[in-house]
């Protein structure tokens, strides 16, 4: 499955680079997040309860960056399980400068397995645009509130 979108923002690239590698601000907006913690290893263990459809349940994975080019570009990538099955996704994240702030472009190849994959590429597609939207939605109001 492959996702793609942007979202423009009205701050600097580097604000925006800050605010989405905030551990405060990503538990806040990352959708069912439950933890986020930065191991040893450099990567994140993360536990997301989330109650959307065939999505539903309690996963427990890690997220890690790589090739990061500060302010500009990285590559995010995020592996889970629970009970309705796994996830292993890779996103391209570029943020690029735009007269009025900056806008952040990202493309998405994410493979399911177990239970959830018996549901479809296009039920779980919209399910993971409007995980997307809502990530994009309250990372804009948290950095609204932690500019104010």
């Amino acid at each position: 499955m492959n996702l793609q979108g942007e979202t423009k923002f009205d701050i600097s690239p580097q604000k925006l680079w800050d605010s989405l590698h905030d551990e405060e601000i990503l538990k806040k907006v990352i959708p069912g997040c439950e933890q986020l913690v930065l191991n040893e290893s450099g990567e994140y263990d993360v536990i997301l309860k989330l109650g959307i459809a065939s999505v539903k349940g309690e996963y427990i994975g890690k997220v890690r960056l790589e090739d990061i080019d500060h302010h500009q570009y990285y590559i995010l990538h995020a592996s889970g399980s629970g009970s309705p099955g796994h996830v292993e996704a890779k996103m391209n994240c570029y943020i690029d400068e735009t007269e009025t702030g900056s806008v952040l472009k990202w493309d998405c190849e994410a493979a399911v397995g177990g239970t959830i994959a018996s549901v479809g590429n296009r039920v779980l597609g919209g399910v993971a645009k409007f995980l997307a939207g809502k990530f994009f939605k309250d990372i804009q109001k948290e950095i609204k509130v932690t500019s104010s």
